[in-house]
Protein backbone atom coordinates (compact mmCIF):
# COMPACT_ATOMS: atom_id res chain seq x y z
CA UNK A 1 0.00 0.00 0.00
CA UNK A 2 2.69 2.66 0.68
CA UNK A 3 1.98 3.28 4.03
CA UNK A 4 3.51 0.89 6.19
CA UNK A 5 2.01 2.14 9.53
CA UNK A 6 -2.05 1.74 7.93
CA UNK A 7 -0.42 -1.32 6.48
CA UNK A 8 0.46 -3.16 9.66
CA UNK A 9 -3.28 -2.11 10.94
CA UNK A 10 -5.31 -3.45 8.30
CA UNK A 11 -2.78 -6.04 7.01
CA UNK A 12 -2.49 -4.10 3.36
CA UNK A 13 -4.27 -5.13 0.05
CA UNK A 14 -5.72 -8.90 0.64
CA UNK A 15 -8.11 -11.91 -0.94
CA UNK A 16 -11.52 -11.41 0.37
CA UNK A 17 -11.82 -8.21 1.76
CA UNK A 18 -14.18 -5.58 1.21
CA UNK A 19 -13.33 -1.96 2.21
CA UNK A 20 -15.20 1.25 2.35
CA UNK A 21 -13.33 4.66 1.96
CA UNK A 22 -15.27 7.73 2.82
CA UNK A 23 -14.72 11.66 3.15
CA UNK A 24 -16.12 14.81 2.38
CA UNK A 25 -15.82 15.94 -1.51
CA UNK A 26 -12.56 17.06 -2.98
CA UNK A 27 -10.87 15.45 -0.13
CA UNK A 28 -8.52 12.79 -1.89
CA UNK A 29 -10.60 9.39 -1.52
CA UNK A 30 -10.22 8.52 -5.05
CA UNK A 31 -6.53 9.38 -5.08
CA UNK A 32 -5.92 7.50 -2.38
CA UNK A 33 -7.99 4.51 -3.57
CA UNK A 34 -5.63 5.08 -7.06
CA UNK A 35 -1.87 5.35 -4.84
CA UNK A 36 -2.79 2.64 -2.17
CA UNK A 37 -5.28 -0.08 -3.86
CA UNK A 38 -4.01 -0.16 -7.68
CA UNK A 39 -0.70 1.64 -7.95
CA UNK A 40 1.38 0.12 -4.95
CA UNK A 41 0.09 -3.41 -5.35
CA UNK A 42 0.77 -3.11 -9.24
CA UNK A 43 4.54 -2.13 -9.09
CA UNK A 44 4.93 -4.57 -6.47
CA UNK A 45 3.15 -7.39 -8.52
CA UNK A 46 4.61 -5.99 -12.17
CA UNK A 47 6.40 -9.30 -12.70
CA UNK A 48 3.65 -11.62 -11.84
CA UNK A 49 0.01 -12.73 -12.37
CA UNK A 50 -1.08 -12.62 -8.53
CA UNK A 51 -2.90 -8.93 -8.68
CA UNK A 52 -5.83 -7.42 -10.83
CA UNK A 53 -7.83 -4.70 -11.18
CA UNK A 54 -11.50 -3.76 -12.58
CA UNK A 55 -11.42 0.09 -11.28
CA UNK A 56 -15.52 1.06 -12.09
CA UNK A 57 -14.67 4.99 -12.45
CA UNK A 58 -18.01 6.83 -12.45
CA UNK A 59 -16.43 10.42 -12.20
CA UNK A 60 -13.74 10.10 -14.56
CA UNK A 61 -12.72 8.41 -17.97
CA UNK A 62 -10.20 5.84 -18.47
CA UNK A 63 -7.45 8.15 -19.87
CA UNK A 64 -7.28 10.57 -16.97
CA UNK A 65 -6.84 7.21 -14.36
CA UNK A 66 -3.88 5.79 -16.34
CA UNK A 67 -2.46 9.81 -16.49
CA UNK A 68 -2.82 9.83 -12.84
CA UNK A 69 -1.69 6.51 -12.54
CA UNK A 70 1.51 7.96 -14.61
CA UNK A 71 2.13 11.17 -13.34
CA UNK A 72 3.32 8.70 -9.87
CA UNK A 73 5.26 6.48 -12.01
CA UNK A 74 7.34 9.52 -13.59
CA UNK A 75 7.76 11.19 -9.97
CA UNK A 76 8.66 7.84 -8.84
CA UNK A 77 10.83 6.87 -11.84
CA UNK A 78 12.60 10.47 -13.01
CA UNK A 79 12.24 12.66 -9.75
CA UNK A 80 9.71 15.11 -11.28
CA UNK A 81 6.92 16.24 -10.84
CA UNK A 82 4.33 16.23 -13.61
CA UNK A 83 0.99 16.67 -12.88
CA UNK A 84 -2.23 15.31 -14.77
CA UNK A 85 -2.66 18.73 -16.20
CA UNK A 86 0.96 19.53 -17.22
CA UNK A 87 1.41 16.02 -19.02
CA UNK A 88 -1.88 17.12 -21.20
CA UNK A 89 -0.59 20.67 -21.08
CA UNK A 90 -3.65 21.87 -20.17
CA UNK A 91 -2.31 23.95 -17.76
CA UNK A 92 -2.57 27.45 -18.28
CA UNK A 93 -0.02 29.00 -19.49
CA UNK A 94 2.34 25.79 -19.28
CA UNK A 95 2.63 23.55 -22.71
CA UNK A 96 5.06 19.93 -21.65
CA UNK A 97 9.00 20.32 -22.18
CA UNK A 98 10.98 18.23 -24.12
CA UNK A 99 12.65 16.67 -21.38
CA UNK A 100 8.66 16.21 -19.92
CA UNK A 101 7.76 14.49 -23.08
CA UNK A 102 10.90 12.28 -23.10
CA UNK A 103 9.71 10.53 -19.71
CA UNK A 104 5.68 10.54 -20.78
CA UNK A 105 7.04 8.30 -23.93
CA UNK A 106 9.57 6.32 -21.66
CA UNK A 107 6.45 5.21 -19.79
CA UNK A 108 5.32 2.80 -22.95
CA UNK A 109 6.57 -0.48 -21.44
CA UNK A 110 5.57 0.05 -17.84
CA UNK A 111 1.60 1.03 -19.35
CA UNK A 112 1.97 -1.66 -21.74
CA UNK A 113 2.63 -3.75 -18.56
CA UNK A 114 0.38 -2.75 -16.30
CA UNK A 115 -2.44 -2.78 -19.04
CA UNK A 116 -2.48 -6.26 -18.72
CA UNK A 117 -3.68 -6.01 -15.27
CA UNK A 118 -5.93 -3.12 -14.58
CA UNK A 119 -9.18 -2.38 -16.82
CA UNK A 120 -11.10 1.23 -16.26
CA UNK A 121 -14.93 0.98 -16.99
CA UNK A 122 -15.88 4.21 -17.06
CA UNK A 123 -19.54 4.02 -17.96
CA UNK A 124 -22.86 4.01 -15.65
CA UNK A 125 -23.84 1.34 -14.01
CA UNK A 126 -26.89 -0.25 -11.95
CA UNK A 127 -26.66 -2.81 -9.31
CA UNK A 128 -27.53 -5.42 -12.15
CA UNK A 129 -25.02 -4.19 -14.95
CA UNK A 130 -22.28 -4.32 -12.37
CA UNK A 131 -22.83 -7.92 -11.01
CA UNK A 132 -22.74 -8.96 -14.85
CA UNK A 133 -19.97 -7.19 -15.51
CA UNK A 134 -18.04 -8.87 -12.36
CA UNK A 135 -19.66 -11.71 -13.18
CA UNK A 136 -18.36 -12.00 -16.79
CA UNK A 137 -14.72 -10.66 -15.75
CA UNK A 138 -14.72 -13.69 -12.89
CA UNK A 139 -15.40 -16.60 -15.67
CA UNK A 140 -12.46 -15.55 -17.51
CA UNK A 141 -9.93 -15.51 -14.28
CA UNK A 142 -11.90 -19.03 -13.36
CA UNK A 143 -15.11 -21.22 -13.00
CA UNK A 144 -18.85 -21.47 -11.98
CA UNK A 145 -19.96 -24.98 -10.85
CA UNK A 146 -23.11 -26.13 -9.52
CA UNK A 147 -22.75 -28.59 -6.34
CA UNK A 148 -25.99 -30.42 -4.69
CA UNK A 149 -26.11 -27.66 -1.86
CA UNK A 150 -24.70 -24.64 -3.71
CA UNK A 151 -22.77 -22.61 -6.31
CA UNK A 152 -19.09 -22.49 -6.13
CA UNK A 153 -16.20 -20.74 -7.65
CA UNK A 154 -13.12 -22.11 -8.74
CA UNK A 155 -10.21 -19.79 -9.76
CA UNK A 156 -7.71 -20.57 -12.74
CA UNK A 157 -5.13 -18.65 -9.89
CA UNK A 158 -5.95 -19.57 -6.02
CA UNK A 159 -2.96 -16.66 -5.20
CA UNK A 160 -4.50 -13.58 -7.86
CA UNK A 161 -6.34 -10.67 -5.32
CA UNK A 162 -8.62 -9.20 -8.01
CA UNK A 163 -9.50 -5.73 -6.67
CA UNK A 164 -12.44 -4.49 -7.79
CA UNK A 165 -12.79 -0.56 -7.15
CA UNK A 166 -16.41 1.63 -7.17
CA UNK A 167 -15.74 5.25 -7.06
CA UNK A 168 -17.80 6.31 -6.30
CA UNK A 169 -21.25 4.09 -4.82
CA UNK A 170 -23.56 7.06 -4.66
CA UNK A 171 -23.48 7.11 -8.42
CA UNK A 172 -24.66 3.69 -9.77
CA UNK A 173 -27.38 4.32 -11.80
CA UNK A 174 -31.20 2.94 -10.16
CA UNK A 175 -33.15 0.89 -12.12
CA UNK A 176 -36.76 1.34 -12.53
CA UNK A 177 -38.57 1.54 -9.05
CA UNK A 178 -35.68 1.42 -7.34
CA UNK A 179 -34.63 4.76 -5.51
CA UNK A 180 -30.55 5.77 -5.02
CA UNK A 181 -30.25 3.92 -1.22
CA UNK A 182 -31.92 0.40 -2.76
CA UNK A 183 -29.64 0.49 -5.55
CA UNK A 184 -26.66 0.99 -3.86
CA UNK A 185 -27.77 -1.69 -0.84
CA UNK A 186 -28.19 -4.08 -4.10
CA UNK A 187 -24.77 -3.31 -5.18
CA UNK A 188 -23.26 -3.61 -1.61
CA UNK A 189 -24.92 -7.09 -1.46
CA UNK A 190 -24.07 -8.44 -4.76
CA UNK A 191 -20.21 -7.57 -3.72
CA UNK A 192 -21.07 -9.17 -0.62
CA UNK A 193 -21.56 -12.28 -2.24
CA UNK A 194 -18.72 -12.12 -4.70
CA UNK A 195 -16.58 -11.69 -2.17
CA UNK A 196 -17.50 -14.97 -0.40
CA UNK A 197 -17.83 -17.13 -3.06
CA UNK A 198 -14.80 -15.55 -5.34
CA UNK A 199 -12.89 -14.65 -2.80
CA UNK A 200 -12.60 -10.80 -4.69
CA UNK A 201 -11.74 -7.82 -2.81
CA UNK A 202 -13.99 -4.95 -3.10
CA UNK A 203 -13.34 -0.94 -2.86
CA UNK A 204 -16.35 1.19 -2.56
CA UNK A 205 -15.88 4.62 -2.68
CA UNK A 206 -18.59 6.59 -0.76
CA UNK A 207 -19.36 10.44 -0.33
CA UNK A 208 -19.57 11.31 3.77
CA UNK A 209 -22.79 12.91 5.24
CA UNK A 210 -22.36 17.23 5.17
CA UNK A 211 -22.77 16.93 8.50
CA UNK A 212 -19.48 15.16 9.56
CA UNK A 213 -17.26 18.24 10.05
CA UNK A 214 -19.40 18.67 13.42
CA UNK A 215 -17.26 21.65 15.37
CA UNK A 216 -18.13 20.40 18.23
CA UNK A 217 -17.21 16.66 18.01
CA UNK A 218 -13.68 18.05 16.75
CA UNK A 219 -13.73 20.31 20.04
CA UNK A 220 -14.58 17.61 22.26
CA UNK A 221 -11.26 15.76 21.23
CA UNK A 222 -13.37 13.24 19.32
CA UNK A 223 -12.64 11.68 15.55
CA UNK A 224 -13.86 13.90 12.58
CA UNK A 225 -15.59 10.66 11.29
CA UNK A 226 -17.75 7.90 12.86
CA UNK A 227 -19.16 4.67 11.15
CA UNK A 228 -22.88 6.91 10.85
CA UNK A 229 -21.44 9.39 8.69
CA UNK A 230 -21.35 7.17 4.77
CA UNK A 231 -23.86 9.44 2.87
CA UNK A 232 -26.92 7.89 1.12
CA UNK A 233 -27.19 3.98 2.68
CA UNK A 234 -25.19 2.76 5.94
CA UNK A 235 -25.63 -0.94 4.27
CA UNK A 236 -22.30 -0.46 3.25
CA UNK A 237 -20.69 -0.15 6.48
CA UNK A 238 -22.19 -3.24 7.73
CA UNK A 239 -21.31 -5.19 5.09
CA UNK A 240 -17.32 -4.09 4.86
CA UNK A 241 -14.67 -5.91 6.35
CA UNK A 242 -12.46 -2.74 6.98
CA UNK A 243 -13.82 1.57 6.87
CA UNK A 244 -11.45 4.45 6.02
CA UNK A 245 -12.15 7.86 6.78
CA UNK A 246 -9.71 10.29 4.67
CA UNK A 247 -9.84 13.83 7.06
CA UNK A 248 -8.83 17.43 5.43
CA UNK A 249 -8.94 19.18 8.80
CA UNK A 250 -7.14 22.53 6.94
CA UNK A 251 -10.43 22.11 4.89
CA UNK A 252 -12.17 22.87 8.16
CA UNK A 253 -10.41 25.22 9.20
CA UNK A 254 -9.07 23.52 12.21
CA UNK A 255 -5.25 24.77 12.64
CA UNK A 256 -3.71 21.82 14.89
CA UNK A 257 -5.15 18.07 14.69
CA UNK A 258 -3.74 14.83 16.49
CA UNK A 259 -0.36 17.31 17.35
CA UNK A 260 0.23 18.31 13.99
CA UNK A 261 0.54 21.88 12.91
CA UNK A 262 -2.51 22.07 10.31
CA UNK A 263 -1.97 25.40 9.17
CA UNK A 264 1.70 24.78 8.43
CA UNK A 265 0.88 22.23 6.09
CA UNK A 266 -1.93 23.54 4.82
CA UNK A 267 -3.85 21.43 1.88
CA UNK A 268 -0.76 19.08 2.14
CA UNK A 269 -2.04 16.94 5.27
CA UNK A 270 -4.27 14.41 5.71
CA UNK A 271 -5.09 11.63 7.75
CA UNK A 272 -6.73 8.34 7.56
CA UNK A 273 -8.89 7.00 10.56
CA UNK A 274 -9.52 3.25 10.69
CA UNK A 275 -13.17 3.52 11.66
CA UNK A 276 -13.92 -0.45 11.34
CA UNK A 277 -11.64 -3.50 11.12
CA UNK A 278 -12.91 -6.85 11.89
CA UNK A 279 -9.88 -8.51 12.02
CA UNK A 280 -7.75 -5.78 14.19
CA UNK A 281 -7.42 -2.61 15.69
CA UNK A 282 -9.66 0.10 14.80
CA UNK A 283 -10.63 3.77 16.23
CA UNK A 284 -6.21 4.54 15.05
CA UNK A 285 -5.70 7.78 12.85
CA UNK A 286 -2.88 8.01 10.81
CA UNK A 287 -0.98 11.27 9.51
CA UNK A 288 -0.36 11.88 5.97
CA UNK A 289 1.25 13.72 3.56
CA UNK A 290 -0.68 14.32 0.35
CA UNK A 291 0.51 15.57 -2.95
CA UNK A 292 -2.53 16.02 -5.04
CA UNK A 293 -1.01 17.13 -7.97
CA UNK A 294 0.73 13.61 -8.66
CA UNK A 295 -1.74 11.40 -6.15
CA UNK A 296 0.83 10.92 -4.08
CA UNK A 297 0.63 9.81 -0.27
CA UNK A 298 3.17 9.68 2.48
CA UNK A 299 3.10 8.49 6.10
CA UNK A 300 4.01 11.28 8.47
CA UNK A 301 6.34 11.07 11.55
CA UNK A 302 4.18 11.47 14.82
CA UNK A 303 4.60 14.99 15.80
CA UNK A 304 6.76 14.85 18.37
CA UNK A 305 9.51 13.94 15.61
CA UNK A 306 8.64 16.71 13.59
CA UNK A 307 10.34 19.88 14.36
CA UNK A 308 10.39 21.81 10.69
CA UNK A 309 7.28 21.54 8.37
CA UNK A 310 8.90 23.32 5.86
CA UNK A 311 10.02 19.78 3.98
CA UNK A 312 6.24 18.50 3.56
CA UNK A 313 5.51 20.97 1.40
CA UNK A 314 7.13 19.54 -1.60
CA UNK A 315 7.56 16.11 -2.83
CA UNK A 316 11.81 16.34 -2.82
CA UNK A 317 12.39 14.60 0.29
CA UNK A 318 10.05 11.86 -0.83
CA UNK A 319 12.74 10.74 -3.41
CA UNK A 320 15.50 10.46 -0.80
CA UNK A 321 13.26 7.89 0.93
CA UNK A 322 12.58 5.86 -1.85
CA UNK A 323 16.54 5.20 -2.18
CA UNK A 324 16.39 4.22 -5.86
CA UNK A 325 18.42 5.56 -8.95
CA UNK A 326 16.76 7.77 -11.10
CA UNK A 327 16.48 6.62 -15.04
CA UNK A 328 17.50 10.12 -17.31
CA UNK A 329 15.98 9.89 -20.65
CA UNK A 330 18.43 9.89 -23.65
Amino acid sequence: MGLPKLEGIIDGVTQGTYTLIISSSGSGKSSFSLYSYVYRPLMEHLDDDNFKVLYVSLEMSELSMFIKLMSIYIFETYGKKLSYKEILSKKRGYVLDEEGYQMVLKCEDWLNKIESKIEFYDKNVSADSLYAILYNRLEQCGEFVETETRKAYIPKNPDLIYVIVLDHIGLVRPKAGRILKQEIDLVSSYLVTLREMCNISPVVIQQANRDHGNIERFKAGKSAFTMNDSKDSGNTVNDCNIMLAIFDPFKEGIRNHRGYNVEEMAGRFRTCQVLKNRFGECDVEVGLNFFGEINYFMELPTPDKISNYTQYQEPDYILNMLNQKLEIPV
